[in-house]
């Protein structure tokens, strides 16, 4: 008798939600159509080829070396021309000041022979600390301009790729210029007869220290990701974003949800289902479960988004990963955090105008401090300890442990555990305050 009601509780809030057509699309359509636009623009942001306007009056090694290590990079391509004309420092500047490019850099006239003649004045006073060197004359600055609209890390990273090509060209000119004097250096602590006797060979950076001018690197670097049960599959856009947008539209289920509440005990229909012969508990279960009903294949819906329209934009389809039932494990934990929440707000929202601001702007906070938004890494360090707090953030990590790192259920728990006791707290906290406002029977 008992499962009866609570099935006719459930029809009756699936009717309602059907019932609401608009609604209906609205909380499919929404949530799928997030995932496509922020997948879309996360791929296009770390796979974009940035263009970086080059003005190059020195003709020198520094520019050579610049160009090498530029025409090297995936993402960059320098802009040496346009429309066949040579850039001028006026025409990059303006073109830079009105974002139509984002980085421009000019190497001044005699860059690389006031490099050179440092570099020997170095080696000079390296080896010969007694003489009087004469002081080299300044190297004239290098110019990088930015678009003030350009972020700080992309600026970094830019000018940290500048300052690499710098220090091996110094480094090169360095030891080119101390091997062609170590000759001297040897010979002048030798006795006359003995220089004279055995004439000290010249020494060529070129050919003693080959890998200094191959642009080769003496130690090599491997890039390998770290993770569980040896999983070696390259994260994508499409794998990081899904699962992250789909637990953030799933939290949306919250507004309805919550508003459902405040209409039924605005309207008096709450009241008219206290005098039938139903327990509060089966009223608010077949809620919840009806809610999670939807959720479900809003969430399923969200993912075949992923799997089948994603590839149309030109991007890899979503892989769900090879354990479904882990998968299932952390989409019914979400949900059921989402609904417990959206019965909390319900139930202390006096209006449905207070739910219709309040939970969309903590569902917002709630996912810029689950990483959801923002990386956990970029975020300030006061900040960081406070992430671990957010419901989003549990659900981000669970499915990220399934898809990216290979975890198994072991992995999961902490997440899946900290989801349901979440909901469970949630309810909690709204049957006491419910009870406490004599709400419920």
């Amino acid at each position: 008798m008992a499962l009866t009601k609570l099935f006719v509780s459930i029809a009756k809030e699936l009717l309602l939600l059907l019932r609401d057509r608009l609604g209906m699309v609205l909380l499919f359509i929404m949530p799928a159509f997030l995932v496509i636009v922020i997948t879309l623009i996360q791929d296009k942001v770390t796979t974009t080829h940035v263009e970086v306007l080059f003005i190059d009056h020195d003709h020198g090694i520094i520019g050579k070396e610049i160009r090498g290590m530029f025409g090297g990079m995936d993402t960059i391509r320098l802009v040496e021309t346009l429309n066949g004309e040579a850039l001028t420092v006026d025409t990059a500047n303006a073109l830079v000041a009105a974002s139509k490019y984002q980085f421009a850099v000019i190497l001044p006239l005699g860059l690389s022979s006031a490099a050179i003649e440092a570099a020997q004045m170095t080696a000079a006073k390296n080896l010969f600390p007694e003489r009087v060197v004469a002081p080299a004359q300044a190297i004239p600055e290098i110019l990088v301009r930015f678009d003030p609209t350009v972020h700080g890390s992309f600026r970094s990273a830019v000018r940290s790729a500048l300052g690499q090509v710098i220090m091996a060209v110094e480094t090169r000119l360095l030891v080119e210029k101390s091997l062609a004097m170590l000759p001297e250096k040897i010979g002048a602590n030798l006795p006359p007869a003995m220089r004279t006797a055995m004439p000290l060979p010249e020494l060529n950076a070129k050919d003693l220290l080959p890998q200094l001018f191959m642009g080769s690197s003496l130690i090599p670097v491997q890039e390998h990701f770290s993770s569980a049960m040896g999983f070696i599959k390259q994260p994508t856009a499409v794998q990081q974003n899904v699962p992250a947008w789909a637990i953030f539209g799933i939290f949306f289920i919250a507004v309805p949800l919550a508003g459902s509440l405040i209409k039924e005990r605005e309207s008096g229909t709450l009241l008219r289902l206290k005098v039938l012969p139903v327990s509060y508990l089966t009223f608010i279960s077949g809620k919840i479960i009806a809610y999670m009903i939807v959720s479900l294949v809003q969430f399923i819906f969200i993912v075949m988004a992923g799997i089948y329209i994603l590839p149309l934009f030109g991007l890899a389809a979503f892989e769900p990963g090879s354990q479904p039932l882990l998968f299932f494990i952390m989409m019914v934990c979400v949900i059921a955090a989402a609904c417990g929440y959206g019965i909390l707000l319900g139930t202390i929202g006096r209006t449905y105008e207070q739910i219709a601001v309040f939970a969309p702007v903590s569902i917002v906070i709630g996912a810029a401090l689950g990483g959801i938004m923002v990386p956990i890494y970029a975020l300030p360090d006061f900040m960081r300890p406070i992430c671990l707090f957010s419901p989003l953030y549990w659900g981000q990590s669970g499915f990220y442990d399934i898809l990216l790192r290979g975890g198994d259920l072991r992995a999961i728990l902490p997440e899946a555990s900290a989801l349901l006791a979440f909901c469970c707290a949630t309810m909690l906290a709204a049957s006491l305050y419910a009870r406490s406002r004599k709400k419920c029977p």
